[in-house]
């Protein structure tokens, strides 16, 4: 009896672990709640702690309760939580395959445990499930591809590969002696030790890398300007820096795009300001329709973009300019007075040995720009070497290290 209480008392402490577990993954979901792993995290975790509630009757209710409902929510809890692993790896999870095991191991355990009545096939069938999960959650972790210095996965991964021990051994107590008995065995010690042990830190883990990632879209968002979803200013001085510093080291070629939307300011005064912002917007995404992948565009202030072209030649760079112009030129904006249509007059640049600075090369880009708008606008021009003594006149000032922290407050 003794025993008996001995391990039960064991279940019921994992029991409660596993609700303070599901408890934590609750409020993580509620904190990123467009998130799709936080959410299978929390909803498996509290089905699991369900299904091992459950499971610690036994003896105390019904067979049917603690061999058949308790695995309803045992069995398809864990697999959400292991699944909600396997996403956040950037991994696809088998959904279908895993609910399709699910109902036949939970149709097996049924009879085992009510027709054949053997508790001790049950017991190994259910720790089968669990033991092919954490193979694969495993596997998955592991082989996750992640940022340099990020390695939560591995971690992760290592916990899986213990508890694949303690249930491995498990496992093969049940193939070579299917004499199970709610005697504390050492298999059965060891698989309620490891996931007492194993669980929690995997849910301090969770928690850490959910908390990275949060860290990390702040980060992403500073960087993007909230209507158009284009790089910020910020964010060219920053990449335009490592630009900067590539072309140099290596002699790759880099341009720059000025960008202005024409007579702008009129089109807000007769049209109103929402449907300027439309007009931005939908520039914005002809821009990103036009441009490469490597290309970085930027909203640089107002109606004003700028657009970096790494590894791209002055030749290269207008043909990606007009291919620009041309998109926003077919481009049209939703308005109260039907569809509406706008142009763009862009100055062309390419960094040469006799520019000190990328600001130097975006003010001769700049005045490129300004002879656009001269010459009638709805057009690309590229740089001249009069552009140069140009725009020594009224070069942009970006900011230094030290005005960046300013500007992040502001």
């Amino acid at each position: 009896m003794s025993a008996l209480l001995d391990i039960r008392t064991l279940v019921l402490i994992y029991v409660g672990v596993t609700i303070g577990q599901a408890v934590v993954l609750v409020y993580l979901w509620r904190v990123q709640r467009n998130y799709p792993p936080a959410r299978d995290w929390a909803i498996g975790s509290l089905l699991f702690a369900i299904g091992l509630f459950l499971f610690a009757l036994r003896n105390l209710a019904p067979v049917f309760v603690t061999e058949v409902i308790s695995n309803l929510f045992l069995l398809p809890g864990l697999m959400l939580f292991n699944f909600g692993i396997v996403k956040a790896a950037n991994a696809k999870p088998p959904l279908r395959t895993g609910l399709a095991l699910c109902v036949v191991v939970i149709g097996l355990l049924a009879w085992f445990s009510l027709a054949a009545q053997s508790y001790a096939a049950g017991v190994l069938m259910q720790n089968l499930v669990f033991l092919v999960l954490y193979i694969y959650t495993a596997i998955v972790c592991l082989r996750a591809r992640t940022a340099k210095g990020n390695h939560t996965f591995r971690f992760l991964g290592l916990l899986f590969v213990v508890l694949i021990v303690a249930n491995a051994w498990r496992v093969a107590g049940g193939v070579f002696d299917l004499t199970f008995s709610l005697s504390p065995t050492l298999p059965r010690l060891l698989w309620i030790a490891t996931s007492l042990i194993s669980f929690p830190m995997i849910t301090v883990l969770l928690t850490l890398h959910t908390s990275q990632r949060l860290q990390e879209e702040i980060h992403a968002q500073a960087r993007r300007d909230a209507l158009t979803d284009a790089y910020n200013r910020r964010a060219f001085i920053e990449f335009g820096a490592m630009e900067w510093s590539r072309s140099v080291r290596h002699d790759y070629p880099l341009s720059v795009l000025s960008v202005d939307i024409d007579h702008f300011k009129n089109f807000n005064d007769q049209h109103g300001h929402q449907t300027g912002d439309a007009a931005l917007v939908q520039v914005s995404k002809a821009a990103h329709a036009a441009l490469r992948s490597d290309d970085l565009w930027c909203r640089y202030g107002g109606e004003e973009f700028v657009a970096l072209l790494p590894n791209t030649t002055m030749k290269q760079a207008m043909v990606v300019a007009e291919r620009l112009r041309l998109s926003v030129a077919n481009t049209t904006i939703s308005s109260s007075r039907g569809p509406l249509g706008v142009s763009v007059s862009i100055g062309v640049a390419e960094r040469s040995a006799n520019h000190s600075s990328l600001t130097e090369v975006l003010a001769i880009s700049d005045a490129a720009l300004y002879r656009a708008k001269a010459d009638g606008r709805n057009r690309a021009i590229a740089a001249l070497d009069g552009d140069a003594i140009l725009a020594s006149s009224h070069e942009p000032e970006l900011p230094t290290t030290e005005t960046q922290g300013k500007s992040r407050n502001q």
